[in-house]
């Protein structure tokens, strides 16, 4: 009976050992590189890490965003972070890029309800419109998320993203097909808008048009339709009716065909647009 027992202990004792082994050098080096503050290791990371620490998605670990919520994806990140662990014992100045751009996999794992609609009730947002049927990638909107500020200094998606599809061609641009609040103002009805809006301009504008710093230049750096083949031999007639020459063109602009500054309805009080 002694030499069983004494063959069972052993086997015991073995086991334990390598229980403690894996437990050791496998489950605990893995489950420390795994976490987000391992990245604080590589340099290149720092960053991304002090982002993530205060974002809205502090909670959830890089591998949950990072890497496809599937086994075989969660599986071989795991594997590969192990082995990033001992790497990095002795390679202390590696700096590895371990982390893939989130997938619409990896968002859905969390974000099951797609929102249609913005907190405020102002911005409509068909997420299932643009994700199921259009097929878009979700970092395509959400790309200021967590890692870094966007030029408004914040995380949401940018309307000059959204500007980039909703052309008028791609995707329809009025202020109603987003917005729920928001509608161009009867003044922008009127006929002789673009002329005058100039004059009208008030900080109010910036309510609307304040989500990108250079709103101004998407018209005024193009031709006028009014300009066009026939505009030398017109403008005349269209300066008759309005003189409005300076509100683009500076003061030099008309002395280098006229020798002067004609004096055709001018305005003397009207300040250059620079």
């Amino acid at each position: 009976m002694t030499e069983p027992v004494s063959r069972k202990r052993t086997w015991l004792v073995r086991t334990a050992a390598a229980v403690a082994a894996v437990i050791l050098l496998v489950v605990v080096p893995g489950y420390i590189a795994s976490q987000p503050q391992f990245t604080q290791r590589y340099g290149n990371m720092a960053d991304e890490y002090a982002t993530w620490e205060t974002s809205v998605h502090a909670k959830a670990s890089c591998q949950s965003c990072h890497v496809d919520p599937d086994f075989t994806a969660q599986t071989a990140y795991s594997a590969r972070m192990l082995g990033e662990f001992y790497v990095k014992l002795v390679a202390r100045s590696r700096q590895p890029d371990v982390l893939a751009t989130p997938t619409n996999d990896a968002c859905s794992a969390c974000h099951i309800d797609l929102r249609t609609v913005s907190p405020s009730g102002d911005l409509l947002i068909p997420h299932r419109a643009h994700v199921d049927v259009l097929g878009l990638d979700c970092i395509a909107c959400h790309d200021f998320l967590v890692h870094e500020q966007s030029p408004e200094g914040g995380h949401a998606p940018r309307m000059v993203t959204c500007m980039e599809c909703h052309d008028g061609e791609q995707a329809k641009d009025a202020c109603t097909t987003c917005h729920t609040e928001k509608a161009a103002p009867e003044s922008h009805q009127a006929e002789e808008w673009l002329v005058v809006h100039a004059d009208a301009r008030t900080a109010e504008c910036d309510s609307c048009h304040g989500w990108t710093d250079d709103w101004c230049v998407e018209c005024h750096t193009r031709r006028p339709a009014s300009h066009g083949e026939r505009w030398r031999s017109t403008h005349r007639d269209q300066v008759e009716q309005r003189r409005n020459c300076e509100a683009c063109h500076e003061g030099d602009f008309c002395i280098r065909c006229h020798g002067v500054v004609p004096s055709l309805n001018l305005d003397p009080a009207l300040a250059l647009v620079e």
